[in-house]
């Protein structure tokens, strides 16, 4: 009979680890969701404020950080390396993961 309590509690206490866990994984996965690239800015020459790709708008000095950044559809626009994201393009499902205040690493499906 002992033996039968012991299995049940170990059993409980494994349930109640995996429905903590999905809870952690629902709450925790919301946060990082896939967002579109809707413009890429680059600057034209050393010192100048980059221009969109797509649009030709000029960015908002007060919204950069770096000379790169790109627009998602989520209505952010974060700066990034201008050498590591080049072959991303408009209109490519990514996942953004945060580095600092405005800074981002971005993820491919």
């Amino acid at each position: 009979m002992k033996v039968l309590w012991w299995k049940a509690t170990i059993l409980g206490l494994l349930v109640i680890m995996l429905v903590c866990l999905l809870f952690l994984k629902i709450v925790v996965g919301t946060k990082d969701d896939w967002v579109v690239i809707e413009e890429k800015y680059f600057p034209l020459k050393d010192g100048h404020d980059p221009l969109g790709i797509k649009s030709g708008e000029k960015l908002d000095p007060s919204q950069r950080l770096t000379t790169c950044a790109m627009k998602f559809d989520d209505g952010h626009t974060y700066s990034v390396d201008c050498d590591e994201y080049l072959d991303y393009n408009i209109g490519e499902k990514v996942r953004i993961v945060p580095i600092e205040k405005n800074q981002v690493k971005l993820r491919r499906k």
